[in-house]
């Protein structure tokens, strides 16, 4: 038998045991897509940079698994009011499903409760929208995020110094910053967080800020970003400097345009998601609810409950100059 052919029946066999019935379409093709007439919606938010390449791939895969039509959108920038605006658009065409990256919880979370009440389940990505209806989040502890980061970036400069944190203000990477601090205040005392610099996920200005902030700390020796685009930024202004080697850098995820900089060596690792595998999985997860394929009860609604799991926990992978070129060749 072949390896396809085991592979295959493996997952039925397992999809079979989980109750979700080996019935699932594994594969589609345009004619199954225009039968089932299903959108699944990504609204995002700061959608110019490139960090969001691996979430489009994923939809993209799963759309062609399951016969579905799969949209990624959302304002350019950090617009959490036009994000907010969006997700009412959205709501208004129903959906099979939406998933969302929160640029502000607190904005989305009478919106996530609409789209519920309209019947589309919701899945929040990355970061999560606590005290919502939403039916599932995917993604990883950012604050553990952030202390991985922190061990990477103490192993780096020897396990003191003067170093600079990269962020912007969104939820998910202000948790991370704080998983640095808290793991230079726990085994690092000699670690020293001199300054947080706002990159603004931006990659036309994140090398300025860095600059700047180089320029004003001259001491520093290490940069560990928690955004994806605080790793280019931070090498484009080290080596603008004559820095490279001498201020380590620990960059987040796993952008095309940041990972030669790991090759190079001018940026010493990073910590990233697993970004397509959330897109992809988000969409299996609110289809298969969507189809009544999770045979948790006969009737969630009705009995009142989710038959989803409340948080998927996607985990990070460490990318170091090691094993940088199988993440480039993706």
């Amino acid at each position: 038998m072949k390896s396809a052919d085991l592979n295959r029946r493996h997952m039925l066999a397992a999809m079979a045991t989980l109750g979700v019935g080996a019935s699932l379409p594994l594969t589609a093709g345009p004619a199954a897509a225009q039968e089932r007439d299903a959108e699944f919606v990504f609204l995002s938010v700061v959608t110019q940079v490139p960090f969001w390449a691996d979430h489009r791939a994923g939809l993209e895969a799963a759309a062609a698994d399951l016969g579905v039509k799969t949209t990624f959108t959302g304002p350019l920038d950090f617009d959490t009011a036009g994000q907010a605006r969006q997700l009412d658009e959205i709501i208004a065409r129903k959906p099979a499903g939406l998933m969302i990256f929160p640029g502000d919880a607190a904005a989305l979370a009478p919106g996530i409760d609409r789209a519920i009440e309209a019947g589309i389940p919701v899945a929040c990505i990355i970061g999560d929208v606590p005290g919502s209806k939403r039916s599932v989040f995917l993604g990883i502890s950012n604050q553990d995020a952030g202390r991985i980061g922190g061990e990477m970036l103490a192993e780096a400069i020897g396990g003191k110094g003067k170093v600079l944190l990269g962020t912007f203000p969104a939820p998910s990477t202000l948790e991370r910053v704080e998983g640095y601090k808290a793991v230079f205040a726990e085994k690092y005392p000699e670690i020293e967080v001199v300054d947080v610099v706002n990159d603004k996920a931006d990659p036309s200005y994140a090398p300025t800020a860095y600059a700047q902030a180089l320029l004003a700390h001259p001491d520093v020796v290490g940069i560990g970003g928690t955004d994806g685009d605080s790793g280019k930024g931070a090498a484009l202004a080290v080596i603008e400097q004559g820095k490279v080697g001498a201020v380590k850098i620990v960059a987040m995820d796993r952008n095309p345009d940041m990972l030669p900089y790991i090759a190079d060596g001018t940026i010493h690792g990073a910590v990233a998601q697993k970004s397509w595998l959330e897109s992809y999985l988000a969409v299996h997860l609110l289809d298969w609810l969507g189809q009544s394929k999770i045979r948790i009860v006969a009737d969630p609604v009705a009995a009142g409950i989710n038959p989803l799991p409340d948080t998927v926990s996607t985990g990070v992978m460490r990318v170091t100059k090691d094993n940088v070129a199988a993440f480039m060749a993706t």
